[in-house]
C-alpha cells in the first residue's frame, strides 16, 4: 500500500502531465495579490519564495510588481509548466524556478524577505508540521513575511463528512481550523490577517504572518 506521500507524489504527476486538476494555473489569487501589495509597500528587499509553485502564476504576479521570486515544486513538470508561463509572460529574466522539497530547501538560512504557500501544507501530514513550520522559519530573515492559504473546515468537496483530513481524490489533503493554524505558528509569528473564503462547497484560510524576532 502507498504512503499518503507516495500518493501525493503520484496525484501531481499526474495533475501536470494531463493539465486536468481542480486549480487555477494562470490567474493569482485575489488575496495573494491583495497580500503582496501590502507586503511590497513595507518590506525593504523583495526576495519572494513560492514554495508549491505550481504552474508560477503566483511568480509571475509578483514579478511583475517589482518582487524577486523563487519559485519551488517537488513536481519537476510543474517547474517546466511555470517557465514556460514566465516566457509567456515576458518575465522569465525575474524569476527563478527550482525542482525542490520543502522539507530540504537549497537555500541559505534567511534567504528571504517573504515565503508564500498556495496550497503546499494542506498536503502534509500533521506530524510534519512542525518540519514544515522550521523550514519556512529557516528561509525567512527575521522579520519577514508570511502568506499561507490552506484548506478550512468548511471545504466540503469530501461530502459532509467531518474528519480533519482525506486521502481522497488520488492525493492527501489536511482540513484546518484557525486553532490549529495558532498553534503551530504563533510562538515564532505575529498574525497580521486571518480572513476565511468561503462559497457553498469550498473553503480557504488566508493568513499574512510576519516572523518574529529572532531571541
Amino acid at each position: 500500500m502507498r504512503t499518503a506521500y507516495e500518493e501525493n507524489r503520484r496525484y501531481f504527476r499526474r495533475a501536470y502531465e494531463s493539465g486536468v486538476h481542480g486549480w487555477e494555473t494562470r490567474e493569482p489569487s485575489a488575496y495573494v495579490i491583495r497580500n503582496l501589495g501590502l507586503v511590497a509597500r513595507e518590506a525593504s528587499g523583495r526576495r519572494l519564495l513560492d514554495v508549491g509553485c505550481g504552474e508560477g502564476r503566483h511568480c509571475v504576479a509578483a514579478a511583475k510588481m517589482g518582487f524577486r521570486p523563487i519559485g519551488m515544486d517537488y513536481e519537476a513538470l510543474a517547474v517546466e509548466r511555470a517557465q514556460a508561463f514566465a516566457r509567456e509572460a515576458s518575465v522569465a529574466d525575474r524569476i527563478r524556478f527550482v525542482a525542490a522539497d520543502v522539507y530540504a530547501l537549497p537555500f541559505a538560512p534567511a534567504s528571504f524577505d517573504m515565503a508564500l504557500d498556495y496550497g503546499c501544507l494542506h498536503h502534509q501530514k500533521k506530524a510534519d508540521w512542525p518540519r514544515y513550520c522550521a523550514a519556512i522559519i529557516a528561509a525567512l530573515r527575521p522579520r519577514g513575511w508570511f502568506l499561507l492559504s490552506v484548506f478550512s473546515a468548511k471545504f466540503r468537496v469530501f461530502g459532509e463528512s467531518r474528519s480533519s483530513w482525506h486521502l481522497a481524490h488520488g492525493a492527501y489533503r489536511r482540513l484546518f481550523t484557525s486553532d490549529d493554524l495558532r498553534q503551530l505558528f504563533d510562538a515564532d509569528f505575529e498574525f497580521l490577517a486571518l480572513q476565511e473564503e468561503r462559497d457553498d462547497v469550498r473553503g480557504f484560510w488566508h493568513v499574512l504572518m510576519r516572523r518574529k524576532a529572532a531571541r
